[in-house]
């Protein structure tokens, strides 16, 4: 496995690289890595980027995954051809 995809989701790249990706894309949002094991992965964004609550501006996952899920749903990744908007911003 060449480290681009987890294994069982070949079409899905690592979340690792799907970090990279995003933070070339979008400097104005700072990810956090947890600092100890039970902390949470975070991400920083600009206010009023989250629909649920406008003056919001952290999201958090235990997940780095689940934090890229989250952030893709904010910023829908070039060549997203389904122009919605997201329904929410957490899991």
């Amino acid at each position: 496995m060449s480290g681009h995809a987890v294994q069982g989701m070949a079409s899905r790249p690592d979340a690792l690289i799907r970090r990279r990706e995003f933070e070339t894309a979008h400097p104005d949002v700072t990810i956090i890595p947890p600092t100890v094991a039970w902390e949470r992965w975070r991400a920083i964004v600009p206010a009023g980027k989250i629909p649920a609550d406008p003056t919001a501006t952290t999201l958090g996952s235990y997940a780095l995954a689940g934090l890229m899920d989250q952030l893709n749903e904010l910023y829908p990744p070039a060549g997203d051809a389904s122009g919605q908007e997201p329904t929410h911003a957490g899991r």
